[in-house]
């Protein structure tokens, strides 16, 4: 069996004020995050992780680094298929501009399926490539306990693969910053175990 332990990156200023903070933006950890990563690491401490695996945006590799910190023969991968949605055109807008949420816009389902944001991504490109990652550390350790250090919409889109839901779902749940979910995967299937445990609790900021 492999357990993966999902971390969404820590809290930005464009979580706080609800800008659009997707693939292309790489915005720093606020003071806030700061706090929020020093006790994600210390929850994950004790944990055997085989391998860390992040995103290579600011706000995740940071998030990384902090636990990295915390088993100190992990050295940690970079995967760009683990990078926030490509927002596209919506790249830097405040949620007021686009007149509501990010997830509504991409849950809006058309005769052609779900929208890809202007000049960007879809959920279903989202999760395609996401499910991607979990498959080749699956393959890499089928006994092991890894890490990946991603997104909001990426880890949401992982949470409804794993739980058979299909990628409009996200608009069900909310996931805070520095928050940790964990899936189990084996050839059973895939079961979901945790979901968005947060070391102090803080608002939900889908951006």
């Amino acid at each position: 069996m492999t357990k993966i332990f999902i971390a969404r990156h820590a809290e930005t200023d464009w979580n706080r004020y609800k800008r659009i903070q997707g693939g292309g933006s790489d915005t720093p950890l606020n003071e806030t995050g700061l706090r929020q990563v020093k006790c994600l690491a210390g929850r994950l401490a004790t944990e055997k992780l085989e391998a860390i695996v992040s995103s290579p945006l600011g706000r995740a590799r940071v998030t990384a680094e902090a636990i990295a910190r915390e088993h100190g023969q992990v050295a940690i991968e970079f995967e760009p298929d683990l990078r926030e949605i490509d927002a596209g055109e919506m790249e830097g807008m405040s949620v007021n501009q686009i007149g509501g949420s990010l997830g509504v816009l991409l849950t809006a389902a058309t005769e052609d399926g779900l929208p890809r944001l202007p000049g960007g991504e879809s959920l279903n490109d989202v999760r395609d490539r996401a499910w991607r990652v979990i498959e080749k550390l699956v393959e890499r350790f089928p006994d092991g306990e890894v890490l990946i250090v991603s997104h909001y919409f990426v880890v949401l889109s992982l949470v409804c693969r794993v739980l058979g839901l299909p990628p409009e779902a996200i608009r069900r749940f909310r996931m805070n910053t520095g928050s940790l979910s964990v899936i189990e995967v084996d050839a059973a299937g895939t079961r979901l175990i945790v979901y968005n445990e947060s070391c102090f609790q803080v608002d939900s900021k889908p951006w």
